[in-house]
């Protein structure tokens, strides 16, 4: 199966060998921003300018939550935590928040970069062995900012790109991560370990 949103304000569930929608969702009062599989594929999790964060059965298409923060700001991208608990969510504030969906209630919010207007995304990540999880954002300032998960630290900012850095993904197990940006380039970033510390580097430094 494949998700996706749409400017129509829908949610298409694809069944990728016949190349047809299996499902069409009527998620939003906005144009459809990101969408996410858990990773069994049983849920979906859909955002958009309405504000509005919201948890999809798979199978039957019904919403089983709806999130909205008092702030309401627009959800550009959203993202389910490896282990399926929480959903990531960048929103045009210039934060970055995990919600527990299951309770209803956003638990932490990150900060420390830039987006008030592009349609940015992340990642989650592991260090430090792979016992310790981390979040990796992209921003407008050209940077990547990397966060701790349970304390919300900045880990590092990584410097490579000239202008809005719009998305990435993590290869954990590799250490590596990918980020593509208006710049037009796509950088590779490799963890290296420096006195104990975790540090990624430009791959193409």
């Amino acid at each position: 199966m494949l998700v996706s949103g749409s400017y129509d304000e829908a949610v298409f569930v694809w069944d990728v060998r016949t190349a047809s929608v299996m499902r069409s969702l009527p998620a939003h009062s906005d144009p459809v921003g990101g969408v996410d599989f858990i990773r069994d594929g049983t849920l979906i999790v859909s955002c958009a300018g309405d504000g509005l964060i919201r948890i999809w059965d798979t199978a039957t298409g019904q919403c089983l939550r709806t999130l909205v923060h008092e702030d309401n700001a627009p959800v550009t991208s959203v993202r389910f935590s490896p282990n399926g608990k929480f959903v990531l969510a960048w929103t045009l504030d210039s934060c970055v928040r995990l919600w527990n969906y299951i309770e209803g209630r956003c638990v932490k919010t990150y900060q420390g970069h830039s987006n008030e207007k592009y349609s940015i995304g992340g990642a989650f990540g592991v260090y430090g062995g792979g016992d310790q999880a981390f979040i990796a954002s992209g921003s407008e300032d050209g940077n990547i900012t990397l966060w701790d998960v349970p304390s919300k630290n900045i880990l590092q900012r990584l410097e490579g790109h000239d202008g809005v850095v719009l998305g990435l993904d993590t290869l954990s197990g590799k250490g590596l991560l990918v980020s593509g940006g208006l710049d037009g380039t796509v950088r590779i970033w490799r963890a290296e370990e420096e006195e104990a510390d975790h540090v990624m580097k430009n791959e193409m430094d």
